[in-house]
């Protein structure tokens, strides 16, 4: 018994040191698009918006979804003492991710000039060849911190990601503010932010090298022909498992990968000239990392419940499962709609302060109601994948990919850069209601919980008219003709603030969380004291 309870306990450690890795990563990943912005301007970040999801995807197949698989088969085997077969489901893992990404690196290599064109600019191949040369590293990075959370040691993984990150975003910074200080095209600048892609997961290769090196294990990972004895179900799993975790993992990347295929050329066709249509993709795609922080601080609460609820699930404990499930859900509704209607009714004072002027908002405000489903649908895949549903919300990501091709090729044509924020928000939306249905196919329904969807979403929309009602009032004290950049900063901040402690006391009244749900919640403890 002793042994199970420390085994969980490891276990949550581990989850724990992992989770604050990745919210350090998605933050700085998210953050550092602001001050890029600054350095390229619209159409630079038109630009690199363009391929980015081509690296994101990269990204996701090394650091999220081939390692989660390999990892789960190497501490099967490591919990039945089986040593051998868990370095074999390491070399089966190399073996098929090399296959992979040679083949991913060719196509995108080899095709670069004709992905360019299918995007509707030829003078994006050289970034989209860069990017390519990020799936050589693949094989190594995803195997090594598959082998590493197999074996409940985290500290490697989370390293070498904050590393990557660190260094990438370091680079991208350095090397575009560099590039424009010297007059180099904007093509070039974006080639230069690319290529700290490359030395990014190049270093972090470099970091997980160091650790086996230091474990030596790294001897014992020579091939022979027992590799292939017993190799076809292993690679089975990892291929399909593998593959359906890393889909899941891509829902606001798809819909970014879409717009860079459909966006910028369905404006061309529409009529619009090409130096503007950047600007306006460029403009466009400022929603993405305000989407990215909004949905870090959404999931960052919800999801530090889903170790506990895994805890849980291995001990049968379904009861326990169901009311954890129920207050994560609730808590990615809080903040998802709290940060989505914030940005809605901050939106112009909070674009003059990222990105200097307000061009775009009313778009920018579209793309905020994507906070809400973002939020919801990655705290209810966790949970799926958490309990063994793993195909649903990969289901969910291609029917919500699907409607928002259509969607796009229907309203971009007739509302520009706002029809695709509406097929953004339907689609999310879709994906949202897909996996709420899964999840509750499981665990069956939960009467209270829409009702407090109800409510929270009640004090939201409170909360955006009380938001709309100060910027009014604001501007007109200060006059909104006149208000510079400096006293937009002021305003978003202290709206943000007013607007936070608005909700926030709304949402306590409303007695959406018990007493018992609060002290789950990180600060929940000092909540509790508020609630009469």
């Amino acid at each position: 018994m002793m042994q199970k309870k420390s085994n969980v306990l490891m276990l949550l450690n581990g989850a724990v040191i992992l989770t604050l890795a990745g919210l350090f990563t998605k933050i700085l990943s998210a953050s550092y698009r602001i001050p890029y912005h600054h350095i390229a301007g619209d159409v630079g970040f038109y630009i690199y918006q363009q391929v980015y999801p081509l690296y994101g995807i990269i990204l996701q197949i090394s650091t999220y979804g081939f390692p989660v698989i390999i990892s789960k088969l190497v501490s099967e085997h490591v919990a039945n003492n089986e040593k051998k077969q868990a370095i074999q489901v390491i070399q089966v893992s190399f073996v098929f991710l090399s296959m992979l990404s040679l083949m991913l690196f060719g196509i995108q290599y080899g095709f670069a000039e004709n992905i360019a064109t299918l995007m509707g600019d030829k003078e994006l191949t050289l970034l989209i060849q860069i990017i390519s040369f990020s799936f050589l590293f693949v094989p190594f990075v995803a195997s090594i911190r598959g082998y590493y959370q197999g074996l409940n040691e985290m500290l490697p993984t989370a390293v070498s990601q904050v590393s990557e990150q660190t260094l990438r975003v370091a680079t991208i910074l350095l090397l575009s503010f560099l590039l424009v200080k010297n007059n180099y095209s904007p093509y070039i600048v974006g080639a230069g932010a690319i290529f700290g892609s490359v030395v990014g997961i190049t270093f972090s290769l470099m970091v997980l090298i160091f650790f086996l090196f230091r474990s030596r294990v790294v001897t014992t990972w020579s091939f022979s022909k027992q590799t292939l004895t017993g190799a076809v179900p292993i690679l089975k799993k990892v291929a399909i498992q593998g593959i359906i975790i890393c889909i899941s993992g891509m829902g606001l990347l798809l819909i970014q990968l879409i717009d860079s295929f459909t966006l910028y050329p369905s404006l061309l066709t529409s009529g619009i000239d090409a130096e503007k249509a950047k600007g306006m993709k460029g403009i466009y795609d400022r929603g993405v990392p305000l989407i990215q922080l909004g949905t870090v601080v959404g999931t960052a609460f919800s999801l530090s419940l889903v170790p506990v609820i895994s805890s849980a699930i291995a001990q049968n404990d379904w009861a326990f499962v169901k009311s954890k499930v129920n207050v994560s859900i609730k808590l990615s509704l809080v903040v998802g709609v709290g940060a989505s209607c914030g940005l809605a009714g901050l939106m112009e004072p909070i674009n003059h302060m990222l990105y200097g002027n307000i061009e775009g908002s009313q778009v920018l405000k579209m793309l905020s109601m994507l906070v809400i489903f973002t939020t919801i649908s990655a705290t209810i895949a966790a949970v799926l994948q958490g309990i063994g549903r793993m195909k649903a919300p990969a289901y969910a990501i291609c029917i919500g990919v699907v409607i928002k091709i259509l969607l796009n090729l229907w309203l971009v044509p007739i509302m520009y850069t706002e029809g695709a924020a509406i097929s953004s928000a339907i689609s999310f939306l879709v994906i949202t209601v897909m996996n709420s249905i899964f999840l509750y196919k499981v665990l069956g329904p939960k009467n209270k919980l829409i009702r407090h969807a109800v409510k929270i979403i009640a004090v939201g929309l409170l909360m955006v008219m009380v938001l709309r009602g100060y910027l009014w009032t604001m501007n007109g004290i200060l006059d909104a003709h006149s208000v510079s950049r400096g006293l937009n900063v002021g305003i978003a901040l202290s709206g943000v603030m007013f607007g936070g402690l608005f909700y926030l006391a709304l949402i306590i009244k409303s007695s959406i969380f018990t007493k018992n749900e609060l002290r789950d919640v990180p600060l929940g403890k000092w909540l509790i004291k508020y609630i009469l």
